[in-house]
């Protein structure tokens, strides 16, 4: 039986994580009769002391399966640094299993899913450094507008292509000798999202600006500008 590991990488605490929603609605793809499956949250990992126990299940894995959200246009901190310990581990105790599958799934609040590519090939160099084979990733934009309007008529197609995208990795996994993927891209084709969206990010920079004592003019100084 395969092994694969699910990694879930938000660093939220308290809060809903899409991250880990989208992990949770692609396990629930993946035929336990067939794979085995072993889920890592990373914030617990480390705040548990867990990663010793993580890292070795990581080295059994068949297939990885990365999801996180994009943080300044990259991995989150903690995903780094997970990354890069388990990458220190593995080549430490020469424990090194051929063949392995990896696969990235990538949120972020933009509408446009592209915005994600760089993070995608961050997860491919990573998987280059362990002689994995990086698979493809699914880039997904306004992951949270899609897990809180999953309902909504105008998701529709939205989601009936997320779902079909976790179905792909799942029939990847367990395949043989198959040609890598193209990336799959997942957007809202929604208008007003793009909006919304647009609307809500200059409010919170109004509101920021505010609580330090300026205003809304201020934010269009230019105080190093050359003449």
């Amino acid at each position: 039986m395969k092994n694969v590991v699910l990694v879930s990488a938000s660093p939220k605490i308290n809060e809903q994580s899409v991250s880990k929603e989208f992990l949770e609605m692609l396990g629930s793809q993946i035929n336990a009769q067939l794979l085995s499956k072993t889920f890592i949250d990373v914030r617990k990992s480390f705040s548990s002391y867990n990663l010793t126990e993580d890292f070795e299940n990581l080295a059994k894995a068949d297939a990885i399966i990365i999801s996180f959200p994009l943080y300044y246009f990259c991995l989150p901190g903690m995903l780094t640094r997970f990354l890069v310990d388990y990458h220190n581990y593995y080549t430490a105790s020469g424990k090194v299993k051929k063949h392995v599958k990896v696969y990235a799934m990538v949120n972020c609040g933009f509408p446009e899913p592209e915005i994600n590519l760089e993070a995608v090939r961050v997860i491919k160099s990573f998987s280059q450094h362990l002689n994995a084979e990086f698979r493809f990733g699914v880039l997904i934009g306004g992951g949270p507008m899609m897990i809180a309007a999953k309902e909504a008529p105008f998701m529709k197609k939205a989601v009936q292509k997320l779902n079909s995208a976790f179905t792909s990795i799942a029939a990847d996994i367990q395949a043989e000798n198959s040609t890598p993927m193209d990336a799959i891209y997942i957007g809202v084709n929604y208008p007003l999202l793009r909006r919304i969206y647009y609307f809500m990010g200059g409010r919170g920079w109004i509101t920021l600006a505010r609580k330090n004592g300026l205003k809304k003019k201020d934010l269009y100084k230019k105080p190093y500008r050359l003449n």
